[in-house]
């Protein structure tokens, strides 16, 4: 039962995440991925300071903040996932988002057995194909309604690319991205200041994308030049920064990697029904399929069948800044 907190606040982290995709996804209709990056960042790390100044334990935090694990951890997510995420959005939909994010559960799994020595067993591993399959399946299933961008292409050094295939790539990036974050977050020592953590990540993001702008020079759109695209964006960087990561790092030390994968099946269960709320696409039957089978295997988690979280599997935790 201790475990629980720690898992409902990583399931809450996946929901928080799986919301604010597809409103990312409609901001970037009229924003370019740059730009909807800073405004995201930014945003959440603005909320971060305001909500500080009414509570002492954040604004402790600022004192307190572990650059040394901070700064690459936060280059790394939210910083290089959000610019990939963006650019997935522009040239592809939630649904095929969705489903290429996903991935993230895969490389996650693998990296937990490859590097920190957690044994996968059939339990584990059954209960890791069925989300996984679960999530596919949600993906799969809304294509009909929600294509993907075709008919385009892009310039890159001097080649033409399908925008799809970049759509692609950048979402498998962002799997990428995260999943390299869930296997350091697993090492960390628990007793790390979470929230501490969590400023010095978005402000070592938030730096990149500004320093990003600068360097393409980006020019920031404006509510008069794009309208309420421009609000969607801070709603993104509101809903699906701060306060998921602070979630997932309270909880990641203290979960499996297995535990942390599979919650991740949530993101697109959630991002494509939200979005279907937001007119990203409607829902089709065979994607209830998906949903109850990534509930069964959040279940199955609960169960008990999967008892690994002994300390002797883990590899040496990160030393404290």
């Amino acid at each position: 039962m201790h475990a629980n907190k720690y898992l409902v606040a990583m399931m809450l982290a996946m929901v928080g995440w799986g919301v604010g995709n597809p409103i990312a996804d409609i901001a970037i209709e009229h924003l370019d991925p740059v730009s909807v990056t800073v405004i995201e960042l930014c945003c959440g790390l603005i909320v971060f300071f305001i909500v500080a100044i009414v509570l002492p334990s954040l604004r402790n935090a600022i004192k307190h903040v572990p650059w040394r694990i901070a700064i690459p951890i936060g280059l790394l997510q939210p910083g290089l996932a959000y610019f990939l995420g963006n650019i997935g959005w522009q040239y592809g939909t939630v649904t095929t988002g969705a489903i290429l994010m996903s991935s993230e559960v895969i490389f996650l799994a693998i990296g937990g057995a490859l590097f920190l020595r957690e044994k996968l067993n059939l339990w584990s591993v059954v209960a890791l194909l069925v989300g996984v399959t679960g999530a596919i399946i949600v993906g799969i299933a809304g294509q009909s309604t929600n294509p993907e961008t075709s008919g385009q292409y892009v310039t890159v050094l001097g080649m033409s690319v399908s925008a799809g295939l970049i759509g692609a790539l950048a979402f498998l990036g962002v799997g990428l991205s995260g999943a390299i974050y869930g296997l350091f977050m697993r090492r960390l020592k628990s007793d790390v200041n979470t929230i501490a953590l969590t400023l010095g990540q978005m402000t070592a993001a938030s730096t990149l994308s500004i320093l990003v702008l600068i360097l393409t020079r980006t020019d920031i759109p404006t509510p008069q030049s794009v309208g309420n695209y421009f609000y969607m964006a801070v709603l993104a960087g509101v809903i699906g920064t701060t306060l998921p990561f602070l979630l997932f790092n309270f909880a990641a030390p203290n979960l499996t990697t297995k535990q942390t994968a599979l919650s991740l099946n949530i993101i697109p269960v959630v991002a494509i029904l939200f979005g279907a709320v937001l007119g990203r696409g409607l829902p089709v039957g065979t994607q209830y399929l998906g949903i109850l089978l990534v509930l069964a295997s959040l279940l199955a988690l609960e169960s008990g069948h999967d008892k690994e979280t002994e300390s002797a599997l883990t590899s040496p935790a990160f030393p404290k800044s």
